[in-house]
């Protein structure tokens, strides 16, 4: 599997190298280059430390240790500038190999902490001591990193094994003071592990939170997604019924009344107009927000009167009634309206071939109360039908708040109500 750097805090997706391989999300930051949801990569809070042992190196990485390294080999090789016993060149070696380890402080930091302890205390065990800063310093790093990078709970050894070479250091350093001067200072460990996990803490909570941040906007995006294909299925399919309806009508009366089939044909296109119309629309919201082309008003109640007037000019037997004054929706609520009138036209034109409907707008239940039904025979009878168009228009309805019902009509046919809610008073 091959990465591609992206800044900090983003994210790239990259197509799967092989049909077994799905999309990967890859995501960078100063620490870690991670695939996510590799079977191989354990999950849980291993995966930092995963991560951070395929790191690349960078200048911070060796920065720290060549600075220390020249430091300790000043204070050991000048004269008067680190108080000592034992032998120097002894001392050059631990601070070199500890400047060494310190490269490693990301990858293996519990490892790096362990064994430059070791190294400190190799020479205190032969009685040999020095007062230099920057191996106490070397020796703090290593701490730190431990606590950030290390996994727990073993990165907790660290902070004992770290107050051990400060402990020892009092039996061989005469300047050191009494042991327990040593302990009081010892506990400078703790906090220097707890600063390391601070960072670390504070990583994971960003990694959190950029987590859910991805997760919401692919919802986002999966709803945006649901929404177009509901709304061309709802464009689409009513406008391909009215076209096949006026193309059979233009094929039957082509040669005893040319000018119906004349008729017929231009309602064939102006109804592809108008789909490729609002298909262009639809499709635009999938474009990236600065490319989307400025389209028409969403459709709404004041359109359904000219719905029902284009379906009735299509072979469908239809009226409309509008009781009473319809109180004020929201602009997602009378876009549902609009839709459900169209989609329930569309089922009796599919369904029903030209049996008697009605329409009716009422103001009730808080909202508009809006009843379709026709009179003709059912084919598919069962309320819970599957069909995408029904679930369309629950999805729709509840989406803004409101109730849709359906089923068989009493006496034949088949019934659609839906009861949306009036838009809040803005006073």
């Amino acid at each position: 599997m091959r990465f591609r750097h992206v800044p900090q805090g983003r994210t790239h997706a990259r197509l799967a190298s092989s049909p077994r391989e799905a999309v990967s999300v890859v995501s960078w930051n100063d620490e870690r280059l991670l695939p996510e949801g590799d079977d191989n990569v354990p999950s849980g809070r291993y995966r930092r430390e995963v991560a951070a042992s395929s790191r690349p190196t960078y200048w911070q990485d060796w920065a720290v240790p060549a600075v220390l390294f020249i430091a300790a080999q000043y204070e050991i090789w000048f004269p008067g500038v680190a108080n000592g016993s034992g032998p120097r060149l002894a001392f050059s070696v631990v601070a070199a190999l500890s400047a060494a380890l310190l490269l490693l402080r990301r990858r293996r930091a519990l490892t790096a902490a362990l064994v430059i302890s070791a190294l400190m205390v190799a020479p205190m065990a032969l009685g040999w001591f020095i007062e230099s800063t920057s191996m106490v310093l070397m020796l703090g790093v290593s701490l730190f990193a431990a606590g950030r990078y290390a996994p727990r709970p073993a990165a907790y050894v660290a902070v004992p094994a770290t107050a051990l070479v400060v402990l020892l250091s009092a039996t061989v350093d005469p300047v050191q003071g009494s042991f327990s001067d040593a302990a009081t200072w010892s506990l400078n460990t703790v906090w220097v592990f707890a600063l390391g996990a601070a960072f670390r803490h504070e990583r994971v909570l960003r990694d959190k939170a950029a987590t859910a941040a991805a997760a919401a906007s692919r919802a986002e995006a999966a709803e945006e997604r649901v929404r177009v294909a509901r709304e061309l299925h709802d464009v689409l399919t009513h406008s391909l019924s009215v076209v096949v309806i006026q193309a059979e009508v233009a094929d039957t009366y082509l040669d005893s009344d040319p000018d119906l089939a004349r008729q017929a044909v231009r309602r064939v296109a102006d109804t592809a107009r108008d789909a490729l119309r609002d298909t262009r629309r639809m499709v635009g919201v999938l474009r990236s927000p600065g490319e989307v082309e400025p389209g028409p008003t969403a459709l709404g109640v004041a359109d359904v009167p000219a719905l029902v007037e284009r379906t009735r000019e299509s072979g469908l037997p239809v009226t409309l009634e509008v009781s009473g004054d319809l109180p004020t929706l929201t602009a997602q609520g009378t876009a549902a309206a609009y839709r459900v009138v169209q989609e329930s036209l569309t089922n009796v034109l599919k369904h029903a071939a030209q049996a008697p409907t009605r329409v009716l707008l009422a103001a009730g239940d808080g909202g508009v109360v809006i009843d379709v039904w026709d009179d003709g025979t059912l084919l598919h009878p069962s309320p819970s039908s599957t069909g995408v168009g029904l679930v369309g228009m629950r999805e729709r309805v509840r989406s803004c708040g409101g109730e849709l019902s359906c089923g068989p009509g009493t006496h034949g046919g088949f019934w659609v109500r839906a009861v949306l809610p009036a838009a809040a008073d803005p006073r």
